[in-house]
């Protein structure tokens, strides 16, 4: 057997859901995301009130601020179950040593304070070069601003409809809708340039029929959902974070390998990353020529950060099988893996490596000795049972075979020695 390279993990994995089919074996991991737009030289920022309706303004300024300020920005509690019905699973994370607040952000009310001293908003008016000139006394590598407005509409509706026992009946529904449009500039301080421009259209409402009416929800509610979505679009946009993705384990049909790969995708069912990754290596060596094998050797990888050989993986399975848009899609997302870590490291927030290391054995013919604990068993330097005994070692115990010579097996003992065992010896 070949023995695994030892690979030092960006341990990515953060929840994950293991969810069986018929076909396959599917995965929700929260794993990181690129920003749209990377910048490696800004540091420090500001977010100034947003212009437009003032309220709304205040609001999404504040959101922004409170999302760049969140250590695991991305990250959801998930439901289980038929239609998320099920019970909430907390999404915890086993990613160590990166934070999603990588930069170190002004409050509006410092920059309010600064145009007040300034007296640089007396026009009303607050385009990029004062933008510019705010950031400079807060000593910023950019600055932000932009505007937000709502509109809000309420209809009343009715509909006919025949109940079961065949009578016409009218149904009385109220809908509330708040649409918003807003834009946000992104102003590099030191040149007063604008680096990066997004708009945002967001829509929420929400209906209610009958009885019902009286609880529909209000418009604060319905404008607080859509500064908080176009928050969120515009963090995304400059800012690492996290997202999910479902992960579809291919089925492993081959019989000699059927039951290892059963094996890893309960040590995935169970968060032992360490376990399967070897085994699901081990698999891919083992039958080079499946795709269904690269590909899941590719997750793997991908859900512990090795983007470079996630990618490699990705385009053994799609040369092998191109039809398959589930191996394309891979392939696109690791390579947007790949800029993800390279941002990260640009901007000095590298994640902390883990180790997995794979024995070679995973695949190997096992044995268990007979007897108990207290029972010894002779393991021999040659395949003759009037060789010299090297060990007497404790019944039930696993060892992994080389080879079989005859009546008896040849096994790795510990410290890397090797040994014959007589086959009556095994259970």
């Amino acid at each position: 057997m070949k023995t695994l390279k030892k690979s030092s993990i960006y341990f990515l994995l953060l929840l994950c859901l293991i969810h069986f089919n018929g076909m396959a074996q599917k995965i929700d991991c929260f794993v990181l995301q690129a920003p749209v737009k990377q910048y490696n030289t800004v540091k420090k920022i500001g977010i100034m009130e947003f212009t437009g309706n003032k309220e709304a303004g205040q609001m999404l300024s504040d959101q922004m601020i409170a999302r760049l300020l969140k250590e695991d920005r991305g990250i959801e509690d998930l439901q289980t179950g038929f239609m998320g019905l099920g019970k909430k699973v907390e999404g915890v994370t086993h990613i160590k040593g990166f934070k999603t607040n990588v930069y170190t952000v002004i409050e509006r009310n410092q920059i309010n304070e600064i145009l007040k001293e300034q007296r640089l908003g007396l026009s009303g008016v607050i385009d990029e070069s004062t933008a510019a000139k705010v950031g400079a006394i807060l000593g910023l590598d950019a600055i932000i601003l932009g505007s937000i407005n709502y509109e809000q509409k309420e209809d009343n509706t009715s509909s006919n409809y025949i109940t079961l026992d065949g009578k016409t009946k009218t149904q009385y529904c109220k809908i509330r809708k708040v649409t918003s449009n807003a834009s946000m500039k992104i102003v590099e301080v030191s040149s007063a340039e604008i680096i990066g421009v997004e708009t945002a259209a967001v829509e929420n409402e929400d209906k209610k029929c009958d009885d019902e009416r009286s609880k529909i929800a209000n418009y604060n509610q319905l404008v607080n959902n859509v500064v908080s979505q176009t928050a969120r679009q515009f963090v995304d946009y400059f800012s690492p974070s996290y997202k999910m993705v479902r992960f579809e384990m291919e089925k492993i049909k081959l019989k000699d390998l059927k039951k290892k790969a059963d094996e890893a995708g309960k040590h995935l069912e169970n968060g032992n990353l360490r376990q399967a990754f070897p085994l699901l290596v081990a698999i891919y060596e083992a039958d080079s020529y499946n795709p269904k094998a690269a590909y899941n050797a590719g997750i793997i990888h991908e859900m512990t950060g090795l983007y470079e050989d996630a990618v490699n993986y990705y385009q053994t399975a799609s040369q092998l099988d191109p039809a398959n848009q589930l191996y394309a899609d891979a392939l696109k997302r690791a390579e947007g893996g790949l800029q993800t870590l390279a941002f990260l490291e640009s901007i000095g927030k590298s994640i902390e490596t883990y180790t997995f290391t794979g024995t070679g054995d995973e695949l190997a013919q096992r044995i268990v000795l007979k007897g108990k604990s207290s029972d010894r068993v002779n393991i021999y330097e040659f395949p003759d049972a009037k060789a010299d005994v090297i060990a007497k070692i404790p019944g039930g115990l696993e060892f992994v075979v080389i080879e079989q010579q005859g009546d008896f097996y040849r096994i790795k003992l510990i410290n890397n020695n090797e040994g014959f065992v007589h086959k009556n010896d095994v259970n």
